[in-house]
Order: structure tokens, then sequence, then C-alpha cells
């Protein structure tokens, strides 16, 4: 056990203070179970709950506790669902600190790995992948004991509700919220849910919130619509989502409204859920939805008035000829030995047609002009098209890059913002690029959610810093071993759904000269809302 799982951090304080404040009043005078039975029944509790895993047994054993019917019973349930939650957040901090070091060392792979950090890289990836396993887990677990608490008494939920609202960390505030959204009629239970989806520090607290309305058959189209105005854009994405899903119409003038000043890569997502409620083929312009409203709003039942503002602008960049719809982008290149090969594209009279009207069709983008369209070894094209996409990027954009062969190595360590000194910059570490090495796919794209902030659930408060990735290959994905293994492609795409659960980030994939792992890169960008082109 490492020394940070040893630690035990303020969550339980926290856990302490739920269990005192359960325990008191709780009453043994309805209990069904005898003492013994009841004894047995506790100390087999305390035992599985002290441990990782056993899911199967851990809802066993809640399910007795909780036949037993008594104040004793809620006060053990109570703390089931926490130490739950602590469990989880113990892998989190494990896993947090784990990856920080792997990059550390993957950050050193240009330079060449010395025999002691090959073997630590080892190490940190197995060991990264155990804890993966233990938080899906957990996961479940914790699932599970939150849907049993929900089918318990009254006066338990009660409890839980109570204790979030003294405070605690944001996994503590996630759970309740879920358990308050389980039983919405109950006293104090709206109240505090609404409270909470509206006023919580923390995104993750929210967007927990609205996970768990999107399936609810009441109340949940106020508390969906009120997270349009949200202030932070994944909020307001998974709120976007939610209407999509639900095929709420009515919510059409408030997608109008949530345009003004939204960031490319939300305002897209907007736009795509205004026309297929509307069947219309806009994009997604503020003023051209104002203008349809008008004509159209005696079609709704609606009194909803549209507010005046202003767009944000955003130029016309692309990236191997795929449309960059984003101000917070990262670039992931491949700069493995085979990117020295001369590209197989030689056909400067490719025809080019002009992008579509409309974001989001099916199908691969047009290839860009054919003065554009360059010969020559792999690693000058990607060079030459990364330095003209920079180039175009709006000074409010933020950006960066990562390059991967063997290791995995970012041109800075958080985004930044396409300031001409910073694109200088970035230009200089794009031309120092060497290919060497082989393709370490799944090392850059942890790298760059880590850096996305969706790996990174530690105690602060992260932002989501990137919404899209560009990433480009030109060959089938390994492993970093000393032997350098391909790597089954379905272990990188598990892993992606597991940091992009809400499909949060847009991964746009470009494949050079591919010819066995076409699929696996067409695969990786379908399933995150991305396109893939063959170049």
């Amino acid at each position: 056990m490492t020394a940070l799982a040893r630690r035990r951090p303020p969550l339980l304080l926290g856990l302490v203070a739920l269990v005192l404040f359960v325990a008191g009043g709780a009453s043994s005078a309805d209990a069904k179970m005898k003492a013994k039975e009841w004894k047995e029944a506790e100390a087999k509790f305390r035992k599985l709950f002290a441990e990782r895993g056993n899911v199967d047994e851990k809802i066993a054993i809640y399910k007795k506790i909780a036949s037993d019917g008594s104040g004793r019973a809620w006060r053990v349930m109570a703390e089931g669902l926490f130490l739950e939650v602590q469990r989880w957040w113990d892998i989190q901090n494990e896993l947090v600190e784990m990856g920080k070091e792997h990059a550390t060392i993957l950050q050193r792979s240009q330079k060449g790995f010395t025999p002691n950090d090959e073997t630590r890289v080892q190490d940190l990836q197995e060991g990264m992948k155990l804890l993966e396993e233990d938080l899906r887990t957990e996961r479940k677990a914790l699932d599970a004991v939150t849907k049993l608490v929900t089918e318990g008494p009254e006066a338990l939920r009660k409890n839980i509700i109570k204790r979030a609202k003294a405070g605690g960390e944001w996994p503590y505030r996630a759970a309740a919220v879920r358990v308050a959204v389980a039983c919405m009629n109950e006293k104090g239970s709206w109240s505090y849910l609404q409270n909470t989806i509206e006023n919580d520090k923390d995104p993750r607290v929210r967007l927990a919130g609205l996970d768990a309305i999107a399936g609810a058959k009441e109340k949940w189209e106020g508390i969906v619509l009120g997270r349009l105005g949200d202030p932070h854009w994944s909020v307001v994405l998974r709120a976007v989502r939610i209407i999509k899903e639900r095929e709420h119409h009515a919510a059409v003038p408030h997608l109008i409204n949530a345009l003004n000043n939204a960031p490319p890569r939300l305002a897209e997502a907007v736009g795509d859920v205004l026309r297929h409620l509307t069947k219309e083929n806009f994009d997604p312009f503020v003023d051209v939805w104002t203008q349809w409203w008008k004509d159209h709003k005696q079609d709704f039942e609606s009194d909803v008035k549209l507010k005046k503002g202003k767009q944000k602008e955003f130029g016309d960049v692309h990236f191997y000829g795929v449309p960059i719809k984003s101000d917070r982008i990262l670039f992931i290149i491949d700069i493995s030995s085979s990117m020295k090969l001369p590209t197989k594209n030689d056909n400067p009279k490719e025809r080019w047609k002009p992008p579509p009207t409309v974001t989001g069709k099916k199908g691969p983008p047009p290839p860009p002009p054919p003065e554009e369209i360059l010969s020559g070894p792999k690693i000058d094209v990607a060079k030459h098209e990364l330095k003209k996409a920079i180039k175009k990027l709006p000074k409010d954009t933020e950006f960066n890059i990562i390059a991967f062969n063997t290791g995995a190595v970012s041109w800075q360590k958080t985004m930044v913002e396409a300031t001409k000194k910073n694109k200088e910059s970035a230009f200089a570490w794009v031309r120092a690029m060497k290919p060497r090495g082989v393709t370490y796919i799944d090392g850059a794209l942890r790298m760059g959610f880590t850096m996305a902030g969706l790996i990174n659930y530690d105690t602060r408060y992260p932002d989501i810093h990137v919404d899209t990735i560009l990433l480009l290959s030109d060959g089938a994905p390994t492993d970093n071993s000393m032997t350098a293994k391909l790597m089954d492609p379905e272990i990188i795409l598990r892993h992606v759904r597991e940091w992009n659960k809400n499909k949060t980030v847009v991964i746009n994939c470009i494949g050079v000269d591919l010819v066995e792992t076409i699929e696996f890169m067409r695969k990786l960008a379908e399933e995150n809302g991305g396109v893939y082109v063959d170049r």
C-alpha cells in the first residue's frame, strides 16, 4: 500500500462526523435481528467495507443490514455509502500521483530513457492499469450502494442530505445530490437538489446532479434548462445533450439564448441540437436563429424572450483539411521513425471542394486546396500543416502540442494563449522535432487528457482546459516496452471511454498513409464526436 493510500484526507473527518450524526438518536428498539446475528453482520460489513472490491459481497451484506429495519441499520448504511466514497477518492488520488510521475518520465523520452526510466515507466503503467481496474470496481460498488440508500427509509436519506449541507469534499456532495434526485418528493430533497445544482462551487457536483436527473420522469425540465446558463461550459454541454436525448422542443428559445457568448465547441453542440429539434439546416449563428425564432415562435407555446448578445467569432482554421471549431485545442503529433518516410500522397491535382455550410454531418471534410497538399517526408508535411493551423489561431485561443514516439513530450506544461510570442515559440519547437522510436498513442492520449483536466481529480476544482484534440499518426499503435510490441487498439479505446465519459472532448483523427489501423483511428474519432480523414 502506498503512502498516499494510507493517508487519511479531510474526507474521513467528514465520515466520522456523519457517523456520529446519524448515530445520534439511533435506536435498535425496532430491530429485527437478534444481538448475535446483528453483531456478526456488522463485523462482516466492517471487514468488507475496509477493503477494495468484493462488490457482490458488499451489496449482499448491505441488504442484510437494511433488513434489520432499525436506527442502527440506517447508521451503518450511511457509513457504508461514505466509506465507498472514501475508497473511490483514495484510488483517484493514487492514480493522480502515479500519472504525474509517469508524465515526468515520458517527458524525458526525447533525450532517451535510462535503464531505470524504462523499468520505472513499465511499473507505473502496470500500476495505473491495476488502479483503473480498481476504480471501475469501486465505481460499481458506489453506484450499487447509492441505489440501495435511495431504496431505504426516508430518515436515512434525510440524514445523508443534512450532512452534505454541512460541507465536505465534492465526492460527498455528488453522492448526496444523486440521493436527492431519487427522492425529489420527500421533504427537503427538492430544495437541496435545486440549490446544489445551481450553486455548488464544483462543476463535478453539478454534473452529477444533471447525470442523475437526466432520466427522471418529472421536474427535470427546469433544472436542465437552468444549466444552459451555467458558468462552466462542460455543464452547459451536458444540459444541451439531455435536451436532445429527451427531445425537449420547448427548449428551442433557451438554446438560442445559449448561443450568446458560447465558445466555438459549445456553439457547435447547441447548433446540432437546434437542427435536430427544428429540422432546419442552419449553422450555429445566433443572429440567424434569432430571425428564425421571430418567424416561428407562434409554433411554440413559449413566452421566453431572446437575449441581445454578441457571439464570439472564430476564424477559418484547418489542420490537414479538418475544420477546427474550438478555442481550446490540443495537437497530438506522431514523431515516430516512420514519419521520416516520404508521404504517398503525391497527387497535388486532387480536386478540392469547399467545406459544407453545416458542420456535424457524417463523413470526412473535403481535402485542402491543391496548392496546400505537399509531398516529401511525412514529418515535414506535418510540420507545415501544424504551423499553418497555429498561425491562424485567434489570440484568445488556448492551445498546446504533444509529440509522441516511444514516450510523449509536451511543448508547454499547460495550455497557453495563441499570442504572437507563443506562436513563435511553438514554431521553433516544431522545427526541432526529429522522428525516432515507436508509436505510443496510448501514452500521448493519457498525457492529453491529464492536461485537459479529466484525469486529475484532486482537491482543487479543475476546469476542463481542452475541448478538441487533433491526433495525427502514420502507424499502428505500440506500447513503449523495451521490445516495443503492438498494442491492442481496443485497450486504447477503452481508456479513452473512461477518460472522456461524457464525450466532453472531441477527437479528430488524421491518418497519414495508414493501412492496417484505419478502423481504429476511425472508431476513435467516431466515438468521441470527431471525424477521421485519410491523408
